[in-house]
This record gives structure tokens, sequence and C-alpha cells, in this order.
């Protein structure tokens, strides 16, 4: 018994060492698909797009009383400045939403442009999926006129402010005067025209 210990000692260890070899194997496999393992990728929030222009915050044309001037006339001039960067590629975005209130020649001249011109202003609130908060005020000053009984200029002072949709605060604000010009038809006032220009915070009347 004693002179065949070695072999059976020996025969053991040919078996053992396949097995420990085949478990070393094993754990270096379970050890390296564990730590390869591609980790879940942690990427911006596919935030659904709004169902609405700004959420449902825009005047709405249907709202305006188009027998009177001053309704339609400031409506009109805060639609221009409302912009959602969620949905819009241009500024002029929010000049085709406003076209219910404008003659229809002046509504075909609403085309968007190839680019957007107010891009540097827009991509600081559109890393936030912004939409912007605009109130317009009378414009001091004689613009703002009758041009007899169905034609009329109407003269605003428009500001907006940025509202973001992630939680953090967007900045950037705006200010611009805006001259609507209207004519009234079949009982109803109508955008025929309109302009804007810049404004610095030290120009603004109100």
């Amino acid at each position: 018994m004693i002179r065949h210990r070695p072999q059976v000692i020996t025969a053991l260890a040919v078996c053992v060492l396949p097995l420990a070899a085949c478990s070393w194997q094993e754990a270096q496999e379970t050890s390296h698909s564990s730590s390869a393992a591609p980790a879940a990728e942690v990427g911006p929030s596919s935030a659904p797009t709004p169902q609405v222009p700004g959420d449902g915050t825009f005047p709405r044309v249907q709202d305006v009383d188009r027998t009177d001037v001053e309704s339609t006339a400031r409506t009109a001039a805060v639609l221009l400045h409302s912009w959602d960067t969620a949905l819009d590629r241009t500024e002029t975005a929010a000049a085709i939403r406003a076209t219910a209130l404008m003659s229809d020649k002046w509504a075909e001249a609403q085309v968007e442009p190839a680019r957007n011109s107010a891009q540097g202003d827009w991509l600081g609130p559109a890393a936030h999926r912004a939409y912007s908060r605009a109130q317009a005020v009378p414009a001091i000053g004689d613009v703002s006129q009758e041009v007899g009984s169905d034609k009329a200029v109407r003269a605003y002072e428009v500001s907006w402010r940025w509202a973001s949709r992630d939680g953090e605060p967007a900045s950037g604000t705006g200010k611009r005067q805006v001259t609507i010009y209207l004519e009234k038809r079949s009982g109803a006032w109508e955008v025929v025209g309109h302009q804007s220009q810049e404004m610095a915070a030290g120009e603004a009347g109100s």
C-alpha cells in the first residue's frame, strides 16, 4: 500500500489540477465579463415634445376681440415675441402663429428664413428647452394714432424673459419697440404690417 501512495497522490493531483484550472478560468471569465459589461448609458433626458407652444401660456388668437383695435394690436405684439425653443426653428415661427390676426397678404409674407438670425441669443434658453414670457405696454410718444375710421397704428414696448423646462434658470431677456399697422375690414381689425427695433435697457419708457 505504501509503495503505491505516490502514484495515488500523483493521480489525485492530475485530477485536481484540471478542475482547479477550469475553476480559475471560469472565475476569470466571470470577472472579465462583469468588468467589461458596459455601464448603463446616462445621456440627456429625452424630454417629450411639448403638446402646445409655451405650454399653453402664449395668448390665444381665438380669445382676441377683433372689434377692438387695442386687443388685436396688443395680442399681436405679444405673440410676435412668444417663442418656444423646443419647437421653433426661427423667430419667424412666432409670427406664423400670429397669422390668424393678419390680413391674407401680410400672413403670406411670414416665411421662415434658412437660419435663425437670433441663434446666438437662443443658445442659452435652448439648452433648457425654454420658452419666452412676453408682455407689452404702450410705447411713449405719438406713434400710436388713428388713421381714419378703418386704419390705426399702435406702438408697444415689448419685453420678455425665458421660462425653463428643466428646473434650471434660463438666462437672457430682451426688449423691443414694436409698431403694429392695422386695418378694419368687415367689422374686424387685422394686422397689415409690423416692424420692430431693439431697445437698450435704459430706453424703456416704463
